[in-house]
């Protein structure tokens, strides 16, 4: 016998939450941009223009990022994305988990739901948390680096930041694996 209520779509285990969170954080900021208004109405058409700014330029990366995981479900079949960063792709694909993500940027906002589906298709957690640490090791950002900290301490930790990303990711692995996480 079937019920004539309109069924709900699937939403994956979270998103209701994640809905209420980002409520909050929006009414939280939009009581303390009012605040800032009632004391100076001035600061508070600056502070809306930055948050405008923001949010354009955050958006641009969003879809991007976003288009480009369609586009790696789509295209990347799950077989072949664990022959380069799978179980069976060995010390191969640890090693690009390791060294590639610090060549790119992005922010956790973009990053994480790109590990996700590369998960999804078939990456070990030993290259995801590989791929975790290599990218807060951004190469990018060496410039800025060398002029704050010097050269010895920007080469060192970049230097450092492969070794440290294999051994994360394999004793993370391990770890999981052995409390049934995986």
């Amino acid at each position: 016998m079937q019920s004539n209520q309109p069924q709900k779509p699937h939403q994956p285990p979270g998103w209701g939450k994640l809905g209420r969170d980002a409520l909050i954080y929006v009414v939280v900021a939009l009581a303390l941009w009012g605040m800032i208004g009632v004391m100076d109405g001035g600061k508070m058409a600056i502070a809306g223009g930055i948050a405008y700014n923001a949010i354009l330029k955050a958006w641009k990366i969003i879809i991007a990022v976003f288009i480009v995981i369609g586009l790696i479900q789509v295209w990347i079949p799950p077989d072949k994305l664990s022959k380069v960063l799978g179980k069976e792709a060995g010390w191969k694909g640890l090693a690009l988990a390791s060294t590639i993500p610090m060549l790119i940027g992005g922010s956790p906002l973009t990053i994480f739901p790109l590990l996700k589906t590369l998960r999804e298709k078939g990456a070990s957690i030993a290259a995801v948390m590989a791929f975790i640490a290599a990218w807060s090791g951004k190469a990018p950002l060496l410039p800025l680096e060398i002029k704050f900290l010097g050269w010895h301490f920007a080469i060192l930790r970049l230097v450092l930041i492969i070794p440290f990303a294999v051994t994360l990711g394999l004793t993370s692995e391990w770890i999981l694996e052995r409390i049934g996480e995986e």
